[in-house]
């Protein structure tokens, strides 16, 4: 693993729980749906985007990268869906088996030299599916507070993700690629 590799985790990591502070405190004020989507939204995102890293990390075991995958989306799926009801920590449960599957799978065909773009385009989706829920969070939130006026207007928040996602990209490689001795091929 690589320092980019790192921060771009602990970035995705710190907004999950922005995202999960925000759903918290806004619970009260939203239907039962919004829970079902932030649950379903935020266990796809992450369980896509740590199963096709863990695919990538541990190539050739699909079996325990499609185990730590599967439990990081029930794990984002049900503390999401704790917040409104059992039907949305049902959705967010089932979204993430489903995510963090597919995403292992994913991480276990891509080719190394195709690594950093795997991590990166799911970094980016995951990235965005957390930009979007804060900004419906934020929607329920205070409208005094000039951050959140601000974080609204879509030039401004846009602009961010671009530059944030072209910084982050910057640092690649993300993943060392192995080296296999000469005359060994496949």
């Amino acid at each position: 693993m690589t320092i980019g590799l790192i921060l771009l985790t602990l970035v995705l990591l710190t907004c999950l729980a922005a995202v999960g502070i925000g759903a918290f405190f806004v619970r009260k004020k939203v239907t039962a749906m919004h829970g079902m989507m932030f649950a379903m939204s935020m266990a796809m995102g992450a369980g896509l985007f740590f199963g096709t890293l863990l695919g990538i990390l541990f190539q050739g075991d699909l079996l325990l990268s499609t185990v730590i995958g599967m439990g990081t989306g029930v794990l984002a799926g049900a503390v999401f869906g704790s917040f409104y009801s059992f039907l949305a920590l049902l959705d967010g449960v089932l979204s993430g088996v489903m995510a963090g599957m597919m995403g292992a799978m994913l991480g276990e065909m891509i080719k190394p030299e195709d690594w950093d773009k795997t991590v990166m385009i799911m970094f980016t989706i995951a990235l965005s599916i957390c930009f979007l829920l804060i900004n419906e969070i934020l929607k329920c939130g205070n409208k005094q507070l000039i951050f959140f006026r601000i974080y609204q207007n879509p030039f401004i928040i846009g602009t961010l993700f671009v530059l944030l996602c072209f910084f982050l990209y910057s640092l690649t490689p993300f993943i060392s690629k192995p080296i296999t001795p000469p005359g060994l091929h496949h």
